[in-house]
């Protein structure tokens, strides 16, 4: 996006850009541009008569005065604006503050009040920017940008109907209409304080996980859930948080299996989507079949960094599980688990991430314990604004600690794990969910080797405060 703007600006400042000539030629809009920029010149506006003087030439290239102006501005130019615009394009954004400022101490400058304000927001310094990109806005050739660019601040800081507002504002310009289109329909699913609301079908060919080779009429199962959210940031996106979901799924014909549970977390963000830090406490209780099925404490941290083209990121968390029915209380113990990933934008509209986990499940007995771990790989694509696709595969290398007595062996397994994912926005507060996702478990004992595919259709309702 500063690439863009950079190109904008300097083409609408810099008399030496070509001029693009106009389909037909107007010698008397030509005059009439002309007299605006002798007028705006003898003003002390080189800028404005420089954008009147290419006018003017767009009009009629045999236009002698308005050529000899131009060229007359184009030996003025340069200085301080844009050593700043070739910083800027350069992505030395601190040098190219410096130099905007050096310009805006000469003269008031709307255009380089826009392009120190992008500057700002790009170094994430929302106060500095707000002030910037408001002095630009009073100029009408730069309105739009600034409107623009207000709104990703605003919605940065969780005000998302001041970035909705923006943001449709700042489409009335065709070059920012689709990205502003766009912004501001997720502005309005933003904010300090956002719920949201999935209800979901589905069906699971194992829904038991039986033994490979068992009937699908006798394993499988269909369902319907529901799931409801609400996160409230105070603070807009980096600062703290509080975060409460409830969720059922039933079953069509397996009873025992409907589950159902509410879960709690605070925690607290430092940075934004280009770079930060979080940590993270969360409570979660599961019922399982109407009964009681387990209570688990997680304390997660996590952080991402860019690094050239890449995103890197790490996370871990450890999850204290206390499983209170007799069956299931062997696996009462703590789960860790730590993974990086890389991430690589594939342009404008793509995502490719590969990643790395461990995993260790510490329970109450040994042959229950198992330590895990293997790559992963994640691939987003936006084919258009409304639809997105998505694909997440993982291999888990899982081996346990000890001999099962009941078993006779130490359980070793291997699981292949993906899910497709489709998302299509059907207005400015839902979207619908096509997901697919599927699971090969490998095992040295055959009754843990299994296969299950699971289709699930939903809509989730989105709406931000």
């Amino acid at each position: 996006m500063i690439a863009i703007l950079a190109s904008m600006l300097v083409a609408t400042v810099d008399p030496c850009a070509p001029i693009e000539p106009a389909a037909v030629r107007d010698p008397g809009g030509a005059a009439a541009y002309r007299k605006v920029g002798d007028e705006e010149r003898a003003a002390g506006s080189p800028e404005t008569a420089a954008m009147a003087y290419r006018s003017a030439l767009a009009r009629d290239p045999s236009d002698a005065a308005s050529r000899r102006a131009l060229h007359e501005l184009c030996r003025e130019a340069g200085g301080a604006f844009l050593r700043g615009i070739a910083r800027m394009d350069a992505g030395d954004l601190r040098g190219a503050i410096a130099a905007f400022r050096e310009a805006r101490a000469e003269a008031p400058d709307p255009s380089a009040a826009l392009a120190q304000g992008v500057c700002h927001y790009e170094l994430s310094e929302d106060g500095e920017a707000r002030a910037a990109l408001r002095e630009a806005a009073a100029a009408p050739a730069h309105r739009e940008a600034a409107q623009f660019y207000l709104g990703l601040v605003a919605l940065r800081d969780g005000d998302s109907g001041e970035a909705a507002r923006l943001l449709d504002s700042a489409a009335a310009n065709p070059g920012f209409a689709p990205a502003a289109s766009d912004l501001a329909r997720l502005a309005r699913r933003s904010g300090k304080l956002v719920f949201s609301l999935l209800a979901e079908s589905g069906w699971d060919s194992n829904a038991q996980l039986a033994p490979g080779g068992t009937p699908i009429s006798t394993a499988s199962d269909g369902s319907l859930g529901a799931t409801a959210t609400g996160l409230f940031r105070p603070r807009g996106e980096s600062g703290p948080y509080l975060r409460g979901t409830g969720l059922y799924r039933g079953q069509a014909r397996f009873g025992d299996l409907d589950f159902g549970g509410v879960s709690g977390a605070a925690g607290w963000q430092v940075g934004h989507a280009d770079r930060g830090l979080l940590g993270e406490y969360n409570y979660d209780y599961r019922l399982l079949g109407g009964s009681s099925f387990v209570s688990a404490h997680r304390l997660l941290v996590g952080g991402w960094i860019p690094a050239g083209l890449l995103t890197l990121a790490a996370s871990y968390f450890a999850r204290f599980e206390s499983y209170p029915a007799a069956l299931y209380a062997p696996f009462s113990g703590t789960l860790q688990r730590t993974e990086g990933t890389v991430a690589l934008r594939l342009g404008r509209s793509g995502r490719l991430a590969l990643g790395y986990h461990l995993a260790r499940d510490g329970v109450e007995r040994s042959e229950l314990s198992w330590t895990e771990h293997g790559p992963g790989a994640e691939l987003r694509v936006a084919l258009t604004p409304r639809l997105q696709l998505g694909i997440n595969t993982t291999v888990s290398l899982r081996d346990y600690d000890a001999v099962d007595p009941n078993l006779g062996l130490k359980r070793s397994d291997t699981y292949l794990d993906a899910v497709a994912l489709m998302e299509l926005d059907i207005g400015d507060r839902f979207t619908m969910r096509f997901s697919l996702d599927g699971r090969k478990a490998f095992s040295n004992d055959a009754p843990f080797d299994y296969v299950r595919i699971a289709p699930t259709l939903g809509l989730a309702y989105i709406i931000g405060m």
